[in-house]
């Protein structure tokens, strides 16, 4: 089945390819729509309330699939998912990150534990 990817840069595609590869082989259980946490590390924006940390940002996709063309077409969920995903991807460029390179997230002291979303 071929995936395609609408409004959503290549940046993106690459950086979270393991991610969207993950919910491909368990779309039975994840479904049509998947949420991403935007990978910033080191670079993500400070709470406004220096006791939360750096903030969270999470993305939603939607899948849409296309059983006549055998294709899955994979978009932002919404205006603002785009929006996010764009501004994300727009920084990380500026800051010359190669879209495979991962840090350890920042700590968030308002999460009761520390998912881990990267790679250290």
């Amino acid at each position: 089945m071929l995936t395609a990817f609408e409004r959503i840069p290549d940046f993106f595609v690459e950086r979270y390819d393991d991610e969207m590869q993950a919910w491909g082989r368990n779309f039975g259980k994840v479904g049509p729509v998947k949420s991403i946490v935007l990978k910033e590390g080191p670079f993500a924006d400070l709470s406004p309330n220096p006791e939360q940390g750096a903030v969270l940002i999470q993305v939603k996709l939607i899948a849409k699939m296309e059983r006549l063309r055998d294709r899955v077409t994979v978009s932002p969920a919404s205006e603002r998912d785009e929006e996010l995903i764009r501004k994300h991807c727009e920084k990380m460029q500026r800051l010359n990150i190669h879209p495979r390179k991962f840090w350890k997230e920042p700590e968030r002291p308002w999460l009761p534990f520390m998912p881990t979303v990267g790679q250290a």
